[in-house]
C-alpha cells in the first residue's frame, strides 16, 4: 500500500507479485543478471588461459580436418584399385621396379 492506503502497485505488477510474463517482479533480469555487467564491472580475465584453450582447439580441428582428408583419399583410393580390379586388369598396383645395374646375390 501507498503511504495515501490507496494500495496501488507499480505499472505491471498484479496483486500477487507477478508482471505481465508470469514471472515475479524480482526476477525480471533473470538469475543470470546480477547487475556488474550494466554497471560496467569488468571480471577478471585470464588470457594466457583463454589464449591456450584456443591454440588446443585450433590444433584439434586442424588434426581432424587432416585426418578426415586422409580418410577420404584412402577410401577414393580403395575404391579406384576395387573398379581396376573388377574391369579385369592386371596393372592396378604399382610395383617398385629392382634398382638398377648389378645385384649381388644374398648369401
Amino acid at each position: 500500500m501507498d503511504s495515501d492506503g490507496a494500495g496501488t502497485k507499480s505499472a505491471g505488477v498484479n496483486a500477487s507479485g507477478m508482471t505481465a510474463s508470469g514471472l515475479r517482479g524480482a526476477r525480471k533480469n533473470g538469475p543470470h543478471m546480477n547487475g556488474a555487467h550494466m554497471n560496467g564491472a569488468r571480471e577478471d580475465v585470464d588470457y594466457a588461459h583463454r589464449h591456450f584453450v584456443n591454440l588446443a582447439a585450433t590444433a584439434l580441428l586442424l588434426l581432424v580436418a587432416t585426418l578426415g582428408v586422409w580418410a577420404i583419399k584412402t577410401i577414393d583410393d580403395q575404391e579406384a584399385l576395387r573398379k581396376c580390379l573388377g574391369a579385369g586388369r592386371r596393372d592396378c598396383v604399382k610395383i617398385a621396379a629392382p634398382p638398377s645395374g648389378v645385384v649381388q646375390p644374398v648369401r
